[in-house]
Formats: structure tokens, sequence, C-alpha cells
């Protein structure tokens, strides 16, 4: 019997003690289990760090650390990334949740010719319960009209294609950034189920980023960069340009 390959799901966690237990309890609970769960907790002073460590002790799949200094999301998710073992990556953010069948249907997707697959997701609030749901768009040749959104799970090898993620953005974009960059590239796909549920909360760091047009860091984005591209648009000054993608 062929072995499923090894999936590499990192969660990245600050602050999140209220929730980080029912993030890593969806992951445990997946019924894909050829998993590792790699979580960064980056300096937290609520005692989130000291919740994850004694929750990995109840499971060799789980595998914790913890930087010497607070890294911010970007380059804590590099921090995260270069733990990792497994040949597929799936990001979890540590005030999420996944349901229990998410991992499986993704692999079953992500076919080896496929670099990234994306599913649909549910918002849900501060108890847990989801009010909404999301569809995202299926990928078009032109990626100007990309949205990437949860849950986003990617074979290494495409990862190794790319710059990696952009420790140049300050702000937390860096997924989509390295999701773009997958796409420019290879073929990705939506995978049409709602996988992902993603918790709107005070401390939510979608709250505080910017949307594109006003971000003083698209001159260092790998995603405006694609999109203006594609788009017509010069992506610092967003003016039309003439230009063959």
């Amino acid at each position: 019997m062929k072995t499923k390959p090894l999936v590499s799901i990192i969660m990245l966690s600050y602050n999140n003690v209220r929730f980080v237990k029912r993030a890593i309890d969806s992951v445990l609970a997946q019924t894909y289990t050829n998993f590792e769960l790699v979580i960064s907790d980056d300096c937290s002073s609520d005692g989130s760090w000291e919740l994850i460590q004694k929750l990995a002790e109840s499971d060799r799949r789980i595998r914790c650390y913890q930087p010497k200094s607070n890294l911010g999301i970007v380059k804590n998710r590099l921090f995260a990334y270069e733990k990792t073992k497994g040949k597929a990556i799936g990001h979890l953010d540590g005030d999420d949740e996944l349901y229990p069948y998410s991992l499986e249907i993704m692999m079953e997707h992500l076919k080896p010719d496929i670099a990234l697959a994306q599913s649909d997701n549910a918002w849900m609030d501060q108890n847990s319960a989801v009010y909404q749901y999301h569809a995202n768009k299926d990928p078009q040749p032109n990626l100007a009209f990309a949205g990437w959104r949860h849950f986003g799970v990617y074979w290494r090898w495409a990862y190794e294609t790319t710059n990696g993620y952009n420790t140049q953005l300050i702000s937390a974009c860096e997924d989509g950034d390295l999701f773009m960059q997958i796409a420019e590239k290879h073929k990705v796909i939506r995978v049409p189920q709602v996988l992902y549920k993603h918790r709107w909360h005070e401390k939510n760091q979608s709250f505080s980023n910017k949307k594109c047009a006003e971000c003083s860091e698209r001159p260092v984005c790998h995603y405006i960069r694609v999109w203006g591209k594609h788009a017509g648009v010069d992506p610092i000054t967003f003016k039309p340009v003439t230009h063959e993608i």
C-alpha cells in the first residue's frame, strides 16, 4: 500500500491562549493522519507557550518552537517553515480551525502536477459559531482576478521554485504573496468545499492590514507585482501601462 505524503501544518501563535487549544485539537482530529503540526509561538506573554508545550506532550506529531525574540508574523512563518519535513505544506493560524476532513480532501485534490490548492472557508465568531460562508474564486489565467484565501496547501517543490516567504513585508500578507508567486509559475486549483474556519475577533491581524492601493509595501510585494502585470497597471502608481504578460 502506497504511503500518503507527509503534510506539515504550520501554525503560528501569538497571545492566542483563548483559541490555540481548539486550533490544535482540530488538527489532531484530522482523518488524514500522516501529518506533523509545527507550531511556532512568537514569544507570547499570555500563557500560550506553556499551554502549547503541555499539549505537545500528548502527541508526537506536534513539534513546537519559540524564537529567541518576537519576529512578527512574516519572519515567524519562515522560522516555522524551516522546521518542517513534509512534502506538502499547509497553513493554520493559532486562532482558526479545520474541519476533521479538511486535510484529506485537500490531499485528494493536490495531484503531483498541481502546485497549490485552496479551499472555500467559513467565518466564525469568538465562540466558534459559524456565521458566514465564503466561496473563493476559481483561479484564472489572468491573475489580476486572484484572491487567495484559506485553506492553502502546496508542495514543497513549488515553494522551492519561488523567492519564498517575503520577509521584506511587515504586514501579514506573506501567504498571499507566496501563493501569487506559485501561481505565476505553476498550476493552481480551487477546491470548492468549505474546509477552513477563520475566526474574527478584536485582535485579528486582518483588521490592521491595509488595502493594496493604500499599502506602502507595494514596491516589494510579489502579490501586487504579479497582479499589476496581469491587470495592465503599474503596481506602484496604479496607472495603466501597455505591455505583454
